[in-house]
């Protein structure tokens, strides 16, 4: 699926320890699911069974933060990967999706001290939602997945 000069091999001792949970909306389904795939080629790229890849399903974007609240709290996971669209319209609605939700994520990754990747595209238009989630080596999951990995291994050289 995706080409090995675009997945970063990340040098983690024990890899195939790690469990990484993965925050799909289903909202905008298609898109949401391609980047979840292509995050989960880079962790199985980098020798994390694909057992280990957990994949939990939210109605919307608002939703992906209480879900990934939860699971961080069950201390069951490395890492989470957030994923989800979020389209402009005529309201405030858009800026307030993104905004508390950019917000959210940030508490759970501060307050369970977990990584999280935040890959909720917030867009003007359809078709940039396309270009960055997308059968393509512009798939913002190829981004999170390397994301998460890089941030594991310099947390594990802190520790």
């Amino acid at each position: 699926m995706i080409k090995d000069l675009m997945v970063e091999k990340i040098d983690l001792k024990k890899t195939a320890k790690l469990r990484i949970a993965i925050v799909q909306s289903t909202y905008h389904a298609e898109l949401n699911g391609n980047m979840t795939n292509y995050c989960k080629e880079v962790f199985i790229q980098n020798d994390i069974p694909e057992d280990h890849i957990e994949v939990y399903y939210a109605a919307g974007t608002w939703e992906v933060a209480l879900i990934t609240d939860a699971l961080a709290k069950t201390k069951r996971f490395d890492a989470i990967v957030a994923f989800g669209i979020i389209i402009k319209g005529d309201t405030y609605h858009f800026d307030l999706i993104a905004d508390e939700t950019a917000r959210a994520l940030m508490n759970t990754m501060i307050n369970y001290q977990i990584p999280v990747a935040f890959e909720i595209l917030a867009v003007y238009h359809y078709d940039q939602a396309v270009a960055r989630a997308s059968d393509n080596e512009y798939n913002k999951g190829i981004e999170a997945g390397n994301a998460i990995l890089k941030t594991l291994k310099t947390l594990r050289e802190i520790a």
